[in-house]
């Protein structure tokens, strides 16, 4: 019988709606159950970045494809920044 895991989400109180359900999409999926240590109600536009992030992960676990080829500029500059 596989034992059950629970992570707790600590982070700043503007990223933590974010990041509970980023985790929740990435681990929920292998049985761990996610939770905040303390969920603010996110502001209106952490929600938009809450929903695109939320979308950005989905689509990556569905194609295994970042997106990077829709904005390739983007990307080389990102690359660029990194040394890479």
């Amino acid at each position: 019988m596989p034992c059950s895991a629970r992570v707790w989400i600590a982070t700043d109180p503007d990223h933590t709606a974010r990041a509970v359900v980023l985790a929740r999409i990435a681990l929920g999926s292998q049985g761990i159950g996610v939770g905040p240590a303390d969920l603010p109600t996110p502001s209106s536009g952490e929600r938009r970045k809450l929903f695109r992030d939320a979308l950005r992960l989905t689509i990556l676990r569905a194609t295994g494809s970042t997106g990077a080829w829709l904005a390739p500029q983007v990307a080389a500059r990102k690359r660029a920044d990194c040394g890479v």
